[in-house]
């Protein structure tokens, strides 16, 4: 039986760098969602304003009546509507961050 050492030791190799390049890959991909997750966790803190327009909308309630009371209610319900959609986006975009 021969045997072609010099193509198995080339195989081999192959093999070896196909690995490291796929390790390579996969750590530089890790640290680039990682990256990105905490620049998203950064820019996108809106867990703590839901709580602040909650506060507000109390205190408009309080100090004004009538229309502008309603108007000023509306608005502000508006805008955390808005704030939900955006943490729900916020959320499936960080979710649909990750390497396999």
């Amino acid at each position: 039986m021969d045997f072609d050492f010099d193509w198995w030791n080339d195989y081999w190799e192959r093999q070896r760098q196909k690995d490291d390049l796929r390790s390579q890959i996969k750590n530089d991909l890790e640290s680039e969602a990682n990256l990105l997750t905490s620049h998203l966790e950064h820019c996108y803190a809106v867990g703590s304003l839901s709580e602040r327009h909650k506060a507000i909308v109390n205190q408009i309630e309080h100090n004004f009546d009538g229309q502008a009371n309603k108007a000023l209610v509306q608005r502000f319900e508006e805008n955390q509507m808005k704030l939900l959609k955006m943490k729900m986006m916020y959320e499936m975009l960080h979710d649909s961050i990750k390497v396999r």
